[in-house]
């Protein structure tokens, strides 16, 4: 065997046991239980499978805690929404004086919506009830969470000093402390894992946001891209016992400037062509639309290998 033979051989065993001690692309999220975790693992899978970009999901405490490492690339990716992503793109809302630069836009997801629910046997039926009862707030790993909240209670004229808050780390939290009897009510998504399992512990109610223009306008003005949405009763739609109000905003994925064009060109791919995989991971992904992919975020940018998969596919630029 000659030296360059045995160069030859040397290198392809460094890399092929590079390629075995790589690390998967992680995709940061809520912890599991939650239905982000979900929705991240249904696009791990995927993204791992038919892009072949090897992805796992990791539940972490909060938005406030993995968005900021995407956008350091300790993270190459992470659940998000259309109104966070601009939020901590620019350094705004609950990233105040913290923009993340480095951020970009992969995808908008699914439609997605949120509301305070409580439990069912505490008669409570209008979000101004409320008012004087012990209710989860600060958040402290979940600003996304607070966030929300806040804005609801803004909406119909309250805010923490309206109720007593017991400060919790996140929903998850939240939930616990209701099925405990501690408070009443947490903040939560109707199709999560967390909301069905306090359910079976205790039976939860949806409290309809009021479908007013002064709500509806209070709400777009404290989370750009939100809007009302009406959830009907159904069997995916734990603790919603008639038509009723939540917050409505889109799901999205983001990554990192320095990701590689061929892994976010992939993983895009895989998941815009694959809908009915993404389904049977997780129903959510039902409401899935391909085209939808592509929605106008103000102050958010695209990352390039995105947008060469939504041009070819002539999704590309985002309807204004």
């Amino acid at each position: 065997m000659n030296w360059a033979t045995k160069i030859l051989i040397g290198c392809t065993i460094l890399l092929w046991q590079s390629a075995a001690n790589a690390e998967p692309n992680g995709i940061g999220t809520n912890p599991q239980g939650s239905l982000g975790y979900s929705i991240a693992a249904a696009l791990a899978k995927v993204m791992t499978e038919d892009g072949k970009v090897d992805t796992r999901a990791v539940g972490m405490g909060g938005s406030s805690v993995f968005i900021p490492q995407v956008n350091s690339g300790e993270l190459t990716f992470s659940t998000s929404n259309t109104f966070e992503a601009i939020f901590a793109t620019k350094g705004t809302g609950y990233f105040p004086g913290r923009p993340n630069p480095n951020l970009r836009v992969v995808a908008a997801l699914v439609p997605f919506s949120v509301g305070i629910m409580v439990r069912k046997d505490s008669g409570i039926r209008k979000l101004t009830e409320l008012k004087g009862k012990r209710f989860p707030a600060k958040y402290a790993s979940m600003k996304l969470v607070k966030s929300i909240q806040d804005a609801i209670f803004k909406a119909v004229g309250m805010n923490d000093q309206s109720i007593r808050a017991v400060p919790v780390p996140n929903f998850v939290r939240g939930a616990e402390l209701m099925v405990e009897g501690k408070v009443v009510g947490v903040l939560l998504a109707p199709g999560s894992g967390i909301t069905k399992k306090t359910n079976a512990q205790v039976p939860v109610r949806f409290l309809s946001i009021p479908n007013t223009p002064e709500v509806k306008s209070s709400l777009s003005a404290s989370l750009p891209s939100t809007k009302l949405v009406l959830v009907k009763p159904g069997k995916r739609a734990t603790g919603i016992l008639e038509p009723t109000y939540l917050v409505g905003y889109q799901y999205a994925l983001l990554t990192h400037k320095g990701a590689s064009n061929k892994i976010v060109y992939n993983a895009v791919k895989a998941i815009a062509e694959n809908k009915k995989k993404l389904a049977l991971s997780h129903g959510i992904f039902n409401r899935f639309s391909p085209k939808n992919m592509v929605v106008l975020m103000p102050g958010a940018t695209y990352h390039p290998g995105a947008i060469k998969y939504y041009k070819e596919r002539g999704w590309w630029p985002p309807a204004k």
